[in-house]
C-alpha cells in the first residue's frame, strides 16, 4: 500500500476510533440501564435493542445510496451532526428521569442516525483502494475502531456506576469532536466522485440482492453478526444476572475484545493476504464458535476473558474480510450501494442477535448456562461453512488470491 493511501486510511481510522470510544462510553450499558433502572426483563430489553437495531437497517441502505448520489463526506457529516442532537436528547431524558416512552424514542433516533456514517466511510475507503490492498485498508480501519472500543467501555463501566446520563452527554461531545476532525481532514476524491455521482434509487438498492453472491454474503453476515452481538447483550446479561459480576468487569470484557484487534490486526491482515478470503472467513467463524461457545462452561473472569479473546481474534479476521468481499464484487458505480446493503444486514444481524440473547437467556440459561452459548457456537460454524462454499462463485481476485486482475464490472442492476 502506498504511503499516501495508508495515511488516508489512518485519518478515517482515527475518526472511527473517536466514534467508537464515544459509543463504548454509553450504549453498551443501555441494556443494563433498562434492566436495573427501568426494571425490564432481559427478554424485553433484548427486544427493544433488537427493534432499534432494525431501524439501522433502513438508515444503512439510505446512507449507502446517498453516498453514491451526493458524495461520501456529505453523508458522513450529516449523519454525525444529527446523531449528536439525538445522543444529547437521550442523555437529557435519562437525567430528568423522563417517561420510558421518551427514553425509547430518543434511543431509537440515536441508533437510526448512528448508521449513516459507516456505509459512507466504507465506500470512501473503497474509493482509495484496489483489490490487492483492500483487506489491509479495512484492517487499518479496524485498528482505529478497536482503539476506541476498549477504552470506551472501560471508562464507561466506571462512569455508569455514578451517572448513566453523563455517559451519554460525553458521547455527544466526542461525536462533536469527530465532526470537526472529519470536516478538516476527509475529502472525497474528485475523479471517483465524478464517476459515481448519480440520482439515488432506493428500488435499485433493494434489487441489488438479485446478485446472488451479494445475497449469500449478506445471509452469512446476518448469522455471524448475530454471534458477534452476544458480546454486547448476551455476555452482559449472562455475567450480570447469572454470575453476578460488577459492571466494570463487563467493561473489561469489551476492553479485551478491542485490545485483540489493536495488537493483532496487522498480523492478521498479513496472514489473510496469503490465503483466499473464503478460507480466512471459515477460520474466523470457527474462532468465534470456540470463543463464545465456551463462555457458558466458565464462571471466572479470566476464563470468560479467554473466550472473549478467541472471539476477538475471529472478529479481526471476519470483519475486514466481509467488507473486502463485498467491495470486490461491486462495480465502481455501486460501491456505496453494495456496502450499504452489507450494513443493512450487519445491523439486522445485530438486532437478531440482541433479541436472540434475551430469548436464549430466559429460555435456555435456567436449564443450563452452557446451552445458549452452544447455540451461538453452532450458528458461527454454519456461517463459516457458508462463506467457504462461496469460493466456487468468486473469481480468484475477488476471493483475495494475489496476482489475478479484477475486471471492471458494469452494474447488472438498473442505475436509474
Amino acid at each position: 500500500m502506498h504511503r499516501y493511501t495508508r495515511n488516508s486510511m489512518i485519518v478515517v481510522s482515527v475518526a472511527n476510533g473517536i466514534l467508537l470510544f464515544g459509543y463504548g462510553l454509553s450504549l453498551p450499558f443501555f441494556t443494563i440501564y433498562l434492566i436495573t433502572q427501568r426494571h425490564l426483563t432481559p427478554a424485553v430489553a433484548g427486544l427493544i435493542i433488537a427493534l432499534a437495531g432494525l431501524s439501522r437497517c433502513v438508515s444503512s441502505a439510505i446512507s449507502g445510496e446517498l453516498a453514491d448520489a451526493f458524495g461520501r463526506k456529505n453523508v458522513m457529516m450529516w449523519g454525525l451532526f444529527s446523531q449528536i442532537l439525538a445522543m444529547f436528547a437521550l442523555g437529557l431524558c435519562i437525567e430528568l428521569q423522563a417517561q420510558a416512552a421518551w427514553v425509547l424514542v430518543t434511543y431509537f433516533l440515536t441508533t437510526f442516525l448512528g448508521a449513516f456514517f459507516r456505509p459512507a466511510a466504507n465506500a470512501w475507503v473503497t474509493d482509495y483502494t484496489t483489490g490487492s490492498n483492500r483487506v489491509e485498508a479495512f484492517g487499518i480501519i479496524r485498528i482505529g475502531l478497536n482503539i476506541g472500543w476498549p477504552l470506551g467501555p472501560a471508562v464507561g463501566g466506571f462512569l455508569v456506576r455514578y451517572s448513566y446520563s453523563m455517559a451519554f452527554f460525553l458521547t455527544a461531545i466526542l461525536y462533536g469532536i469527530t465532526i470537526l476532525y472529519v470536516s478538516r481532514l476527509v475529502h472525497d476524491r474528485k475523479r471517483v466522485l465524478a464517476a459515481v455521482k448519480r440520482k439515488p434509487s432506493f428500488v435499485s438498492t433493494l434489487l441489488s440482492l438479485k446478485d446472488m453472491r451479494l445475497a449469500k454474503i449478506c445471509l452469512y453476515v446476518v448469522m455471524i453478526t448475530a454471534v458477534n452481538s452476544q458480546l454486547v447483550v448476551g455476555l452482559s446479561v449472562h455475567c450480570k444476572q447469572y454470575l453476578h459480576m460488577p459492571e466494570y468487569y463487563i467493561g473489561w470484557f469489551f476492553t479485551i475484545n478491542g485490545a485483540v484487534v489493536v495488537f493483532l490486526q496487522y498480523w492478521a491482515t498479513k496472514l489473510m493476504a496469503k490465503m483466499r478470503l473464503s478460507t480466512a472467513m471459515l477460520i474466523g467463524c470457527t474462532l468465534y464458535a470456540i470463543g463464545f461457545g465456551s463462555v457458558g462452561f466458565f464462571g471466572s473472569f479470566w476464563l470468560i476473558g479467554l473466550g472473549v479473546f478467541l472471539a476477538g481474534v475471529g472478529e479481526l479476521i471476519v470483519s475486514p474480510g466481509e467488507q473486502t468481499l463485498v467491495s470486490n464484487i461491486a462495480s465502481r458505480e455501486t460501491r456505496g450501494r453494495y456496502l450499504g446493503m452489507l450494513m443493512v444486514f450487519y445491523n439486522f444481524g445485530s438486532a437478531a442477535g440482541f433479541f436472540m440473547a434475551g430469548v436464549l437467556s430466559d429460555a435456555l440459561a435456567p436449564v443450563g448456562l452452557a446451552l445458549p452459548w452452544l447455540v451461538v457456537g453452532a450458528i458461527a460454524i454454519l456461517a463459516g461453512l457458508g462463506f467457504f462454499c462461496m469460493r466456487s462463485s468468486l473469481t480468484d481476485k475477488e476471493d483475495g488470491k494475489q496476482n489475478a486482475p479484477i475486471p471492471i464490472k458494469k452494474d447488472t442492476i438498473t442505475l436509474n
